[in-house]
Order: structure tokens, then sequence, then C-alpha cells
């Protein structure tokens, strides 16, 4: 993107410098930060600056992921029919000293998804909630965290939308300081000209050319986390009303996403060496 702007800029005969008005700089982005400040609460506000960190990061949601959730699960569930359900409570009360849920590090570092698990298990253990209640119970935990995860979005979708009507505010203001300049010479007034039309380009730029698409992305990645949250909630819902842990881990599988699903057959062959 970079490279076809700035190619295309000097394909044109632009001047790299007459881009680099820092006053617009420090104008444009200075407001729009501004703005989102003034219009974020400070608990969501640091969720915005930690998601944009995250965004290229790469998704942590990869079918090698979901291979170690299905596994993990159904060690789990296979521990409980065989044992009894008492037997998870050692492991859920400190996963990462578990000897089944330790194997799995992917799931132990993606602590919503862990959460869900080892809350849905507590209450399977404890014997407090029927099958229908537990299902509800994590629905709703899931649309919670949904909805938690759509505030910093909407605070850069809100920066986004302005970023191009404060461009123009920069423009205006840079119009400003170009008739007081008036009476100097052509290339000062075409000079001072260029500075306020890089305002205009900065706010739409950073907008279409950055905001938006890093709105995108990161809305893409919360999809597959909440994606990874009904698959783990799949495969508990099957279980606790009475599948087998083969056919629970199944259920899981056919609520997988078509370009991370692992085929019957993997699953099959990593629950076989257990894990």
């Amino acid at each position: 993107m970079f490279g076809a702007m700035l190619g295309g800029f000097l394909a044109g005969g632009g001047n790299l410098l007459s881009l680099l008005a820092g006053s617009e700089f420090i104008l444009i982005l200075g407001m729009a930060f501004g703005a989102m400040v003034i219009s974020t609460p400070r608990k969501i506000l640091t969720q915005c600056f930690s998601k944009a960190s995250g965004a290229f990061k790469g998704s942590h949601f990869t079918k090698q992921a979901y291979v170690d959730a299905l596994a993990m699960m159904f060690k789990l569930f296979s521990m409980a029919r065989k044992n009894g359900l008492l037997a998870l409570e050692s492991h859920i009360s400190d996963p990462e000293k578990s000897e089944v849920m330790s194997k799995y590090p992917s799931v132990l570092e993606n602590k919503p998804a862990l959460n869900l698990l080892i809350e849905s298990l507590r209450l399977i253990v404890d014997g407090s909630v029927q099958p229908e209640e537990l299902d509800f119970l994590m629905e709703s935990s899931i649309e919670t965290f949904e909805a938690e995860g759509h505030m910093p979005l909407s605070a850069w979708r809100a920066m986004g939308d302005g970023l191009p009507g404060l461009g123009i505010v920069g423009a205006v203001l840079g119009i400003i300081i170009t008739m007081s300049h008036m009476d100097g010479p052509p290339s000062e007034v075409g000079e001072h000209v260029a500075s306020a039309l890089v305002g205009t380009f900065m706010g739409v730029f950073v907008a279409y050319g950055i905001v938006n698409p890093m709105v995108s992305l990161i809305s893409q990645q919360d999809a597959e986390e909440v994606k990874f949250m009904n698959v783990i909630r799949s495969a508990v819902k099957a279980y606790v009303t009475g599948s087998s842990p083969s056919t629970a881990v199944e259920f899981a599988r056919q609520a997988i996403f078509s370009f991370d699903k692992p085929s019957a057959a993997e699953i099959e062959r990593v629950c076989k060496k257990g894990g």
C-alpha cells in the first residue's frame, strides 16, 4: 500500500519532502488521538492500544491450536468417564501443573477460552447446573466477551470515520496561514498551500489506508477467537448431554471454520496417542 502510494506520487513527479509537513502530522494525529481519549473510557482505552499492538502479530487460532484443544478435551472427558468427574478437580484447579493440560500451551495461553473451559468443567464437577443451564451460561459468557471486544473496535472505527474531517480542519488552518503570506513570493505561497493540502491527504490516508484496514483485521481476529470459544462450548455441551468423548470432540470439530478444520482422521490419530 505504501509502495503504491509513494511510487505513484514519485512517478508523477512529486517530491517526498513536500509530504513531510510536521505541523500537519501533529495537528491531525494529535486531534484524532485527543478525540479518542475524550470519547473513550480509560478501561476501554487501554484495550484499544492492546488490540492495535496485537493486530499485526498474526492469528493464534491455527489448525494446530484446534487440534490441541480437541485433543485436550478428549483426554479430560475420557478421564472423567473412566475415573469420575472428581478426577478433573486437580486439573482444573491448576491447569499449568496439570499433567494433561500443561501439554497444550497453545490452549493455556488463550486465557478467555481456557477460563470458559475451566469454569464450565468446574460447574460440571460441582454438579450445580443442569446441561441446558450450562449451555446458557457458556452462551452468555461468550456473548459478553464478544460485546466487550466490540467496544475498542468502536473507538477505532470512530477515529477512522473522523480522520477525513480532521484532515479538512488541518487544510483550513493551513489555508489561513497561507492567506497571511499572500504578499510573499509565489514559491512561498505554493509551499504553504502544499502544506495545507497535506493535512487533507493525511486525514484521508490514515483513515482509509491504516485505521480502517486495522479495524477490519482486528474484527476478523475477534471473530476467530469467538469461534474458538464456541468450539469449546460445542464439545462441553455434547459431553454433558451424554455424548461419548470422541463424539463430543466430533461435534466441536464440525464447528470449526473450514480453513482451520482438521480432518476426522487427524483428530482420531492424535486422540489415540493421548494428545
